[in-house]
Formats: C-alpha cells, sequence, structure tokens
C-alpha cells in the first residue's frame, strides 16, 4: 500500500511544507515527493545514511539543482525538469531552489549492497561511488515518472511491473556501459521453460522479478533483459497478458462470476480487474463476455 507519511529533510532552509507518498520495492524505499519552498532561495542537503537518487519531475516557477558547494552552482545548460542526482550514502549533495513554488521529485534510497543484487555482473562499482548532479536521461526520467505515479496510486500492475521499472533505472545509472549496450541471446530453452511454468502456477500471486531471477541463475537485470529477447515482451506483460488470457477462458465458460474471476486470475478486487481487463481488450469483462455469446 502507498503510504502518506511526514518526512523532514536533512539540514533544510526555507521550506515551508513536504508531501511524500512511499512504497518499497527490491529493497529500494522510494518516495513521491512534493515539497514547497518560501519565496526566494531556498535549500537542504538530500543526503542520507543510504544511497540517495533524486529525479526532478516537476516544477513550477523559477529553477533547482544539485550542488556539492552550497555557494557554487552547477555548470548547465538547461534548467527544465526531469533532472537526476546521485548522492552516495553520506555524501553532503546540496539540493538549492531559486523562485520556485513547488517541486516534485522521486527520491530512491537504498543500502549499498543493493545495485549488486539487481544488477549482478552486470554492475560497474565505480559508479556507485562518484555523485551524479543534473543528469538528463530520458530512460530515467519515464522510469522515475511511472514509479512516482505507483507512490501516489498504486496500480494493479504489480510487483514484477514496479520491480522491472526500479531495475531498469538502476540498469541505466549503474550498470557497465558495454552491459547496458550489449544485446541479450534470450534464456536457454530450459530456463524460459522453468520461467514459463513458474509464472502459470503462481497466476494468483504477486509474483517478484528476484525469485524468477534467482529460479533461473541470473540477475534481476540480465532476467529481464533476456526474457524479453525470448518473448518479445518484458516479464510483467507476458504476466499481465496471460492472466487475461485466463480470465477470458474463465469468462467463456460463463459460470463464475465477475468478482470470483477476478480473484482467480489475481487481481485485488473486481475494480481492478474490470480497468485492466478494459485496458488490454477495449471492454469491460461483462461485456466482452456478451458479445461473445452473440
Amino acid at each position: 500500500m502507498s503510504q502518506s507519511q511526514p518526512f523532514e529533510f536533512r539540514s533544510p532552509h526555507g521550506i515551508r511544507k513536504i508531501e511524500s507518498h512511499t512504497r518499497s520495492w527490491n529493497g529500494i524505499t522510494a518516495r513521491n515527493i512534493v515539497h514547497y519552498p518560501d519565496p526566494g532561495k531556498a535549500w537542504h542537503d538530500l543526503s542520507s545514511h543510504e544511497t540517495i537518487v533524486a529525479i526532478v519531475l516537476g516544477q513550477v516557477g523559477g529553477y533547482c539543482e544539485s550542488r556539492l558547494n552550497l555557494n557554487r552552482p552547477t555548470p548547465r545548460s538547461r534548467f527544465d525538469a526531469g533532472h537526476t542526482t546521485f548522492a552516495p550514502a553520506d555524501m553532503t549533495v546540496w539540493a538549492y531552489t531559486d523562485g520556485l513554488r513547488s517541486v516534485r521529485e522521486l527520491r530512491m534510497s537504498f543500502g549499498p549492497k543493493v545495485p549488486e543484487s539487481i544488477l549482478g555482473d552486470d554492475l560497474d562499482s565505480a559508479k556507485t561511488d562518484t555523485p551524479v548532479l543534473l543528469l538528463y536521461d530520458d530512460k530515467v526520467a519515464r522510469c522515475a515518472a511511472l514509479l512516482a505515479e505507483e507512490c501516489r496510486e498504486p496500480s494493479s500492475s504489480g510487483r514484477l511491473y514496479c520491480e522491472g521499472l526500479t531495475t531498469a533505472l538502476t540498469a541505466t545509472l549503474f550498470a557497465r556501459r558495454n552491459a547496458q549496450m550489449q544485446r541479450a541471446n534470450g534464456l536457454s530453452r530450459w530456463q524460459l521453460r522453468r520461467a514459463m511454468e513458474y509464472l502459470e502456477a503462481h497466476m494468483t500471486q504477486d509474483i517478484s522479478l528476484e525469485e524468477m531471477a534467482k529460479l533461473v541463475g541470473l540477475s534481476q537485470s540480465q532476467f529481464a533483459r533476456s526474457f524479453k529477447s525470448s518473448t518479445g515482451m518484458p516479464p510483467y506483460k507476458w504476466y499481465l497478458d496471460a492472466r487475461i488470457k485466463r480470465a477470458q477462458e474463465l469468462l467463456l465458460v460463463g459460470k463464475e462470476s465477475i468478482a470470483f474471476i477476478a480473484l482467480q486470475t489475481g487481481f485485488a478486487d473486481q475494480s481492478h480487474f474490470t480497468k485492466t481487463f478494459r485496458r488490454a481488450t477495449g471492454a469491460t469483462p461483462k461485456d466482452w463476455q456478451l458479445s461473445r455469446k452473440l
């Protein structure tokens, strides 16, 4: 569940109000944060005892930036939102604003071993020790926006979807360059068979990407990349499609209620099932069922 809870910045100056919604996946605590500075200049230390990745998703008014020295602006050519800052654990990095009315960001915090647990041999350990300021990367920004939405208002997509997003974001920031560029060969026959059997056997459960990766002896990033190479879609999409197909089979039989079918295919309730089914097929479960009986 998403949690709305108090959240405090380190060494804040001129911060009037903070709103935060929090969720956790993959050993990563993710927060959708909106903060409201006082008029003029404001700042805080965005570092923590854990590693921090902060992606600014929106800003209203002036501008914001990250600085290693509070009194020294960071050289930049862009002043729009969408930039990422990475701060290693307990390394002071200042978040500075001037003239802003509000800032919205995704802020992720995690322990030192988390990148390796997600990336395995793909990890470039040197990247986890060096701060990054004002990085504009479209893939990171897209993943961050989707994760922030899951923090604010969780969907029915489940853990597999959110762990896939955190894995993609982590790989973009911390994977070795050749690991990011190389084309996956796909899963071996036994790996693909075991993955499919696991997905089908756990149709009603909130499956973890970590569990699936361990099942075939790969890191999460390697598994996600290889699975997509083998099937043409990421794990969460294949899993969602399989659940929708199973629901369609049950609807055609016509013996069970929509609410029962929702539970049998792993949805939290009938409302989530209906929204997801309509998004996938263009019709509600009931309308789809009726159209097949004509």
